[in-house]
C-alpha cells in the first residue's frame, strides 16, 4: 500500500496503523473553537500527521530492502519498537525542527532493529530530545569527536592553546553571538549526564589536543547511537 494514497482513507499494514492510532489519540478539537482556530494549528497539525507517517512508512520499507532478515511483520509484537515509536510521533508531532523530527525517525528505525541501547536508556533518551532543541543535537556531535568534526568541515583541527568555546564558535560561528545560550546548552547536556563539560569549561585553558578531545559521557555516546542513522542504511 502507498501510504501517501490511502492517508484519506485508512493505513492498514503493521506500523502505519500503530503511528495513526497514535496521533489519533491527540485531543479532538471542541465544537465551540473559532474557524480561526482550525484553519491556523488543526490543519497545518493534520498536515504534520501526514508528513510524519509517510517518514516513518519509507524508512520500514528502506529497512526491508536493505536489511537482510529484517520481519516487518514481528514489529507488532515488539513491546519496545511499540512504546518508542507511541513516544516518538507524539514528541514529533509537537516539533518543527528538522534535526529532532529526523533523530525521532533515526530512534524508531534503531528499535526496530533491536539496538544494543537498553530499552529503559531507550525511553530515556526519548525525553531528552523532547526537550532538546536542535542545537543541543549538534553540540553533542561536535563533542563526540571535535577533531574529526573540524576536519570534515574543510575547518582547521590544530590549535596550540586555547578553550573549548575556541572549538565551538569555529564550528558553528552563529553561536559566537549567543554566549549565554550556548552556555545553557552545555550545561543541559551536562545535567543529562551526555558530556563530561558543562559551561564552566567552555573558557578553561588547554593544550591544542586538549581543545580538541572527545567530551561525550558514555551515556552520550549511546545517545546518539540511538538517535543516528543506522550503519546497514548507510
Amino acid at each position: 500500500m502507498d501510504v501517501k494514497k490511502g492517508l484519506k482513507n485508512t493505513i492498514g499494514d503493521y506500523a502505519h496503523g500503530l503511528a495513526k492510532a497514535t496521533l489519533g489519540s491527540v485531543p479532538v478539537v471542541g465544537n465551540g473553537l473559532s474557524e480561526l482556530f482550525t484553519l491556523l494549528v488543526t490543519q497545518p497539525s493534520e498536515k504534520r500527521k501526514e508528513n510524519i507517517l509517510i517518514m516513518i512508512d519509507e524508512r520500514l520499507k528502506e529497512l526491508k530492502v536493505k536489511v537482510d532478515r529484517f520481519n516487518i511483520e514481528q514489529l507488532s509484537t515488539n513491546e519496545n519498537f511499540l512504546s518508542v515509536t507511541l513516544q516518538a510521533t507524539q514528541i514529533s508531532l509537537r516539533t518543527h525542527q528538522d534535526d529532532k523530527r529526523v533523530a525521532l525517525l533515526n530512534a524508531i528505525t534503531n528499535s526496530a532493529l533491536s539496538t544494543s541501547v537498553d530499552e529503559n536508556l531507550q525511553q530515556m533518551f526519548l525525553s531528552f530530545i523532547d526537550t532538546f532543541n536542535e542545537w543541543h543535537l549538534r553540540i553533542l556531535v561536535l563533542l563526540k569527536d571535535p577533531k574529526q568534526y573540524l576536519e570534515a568541515a574543510g575547518l582547521n583541527s590544530n590549535f596550540s592553546m586555547g578553550g573549548l568555546s575556541d572549538v565551538v564558535y569555529l564550528a558553528y560561528p552563529e553561536l559566537r553571538s549567543n554566549d549565554e545560550f550556548t552556555k545553557q546548552i552545555f550545561n543541559d547536556l551536562y545535567n543529562k549526564g551526555l558530556s563530561g563539560t558543562g559551561a564552566s569549561g567552555l573558557n578553561t585553558m588547554m593544550t591544542g589536543s586538549g581543545m580538541v578531545a572527545a567530551r561525550l559521557s558514555r551515556m552520550g555516546v549511546q545517545f546518539l547511537e540511538f538517535i543516528s542513522d543506522p550503519s546497514e542504511l548507510r
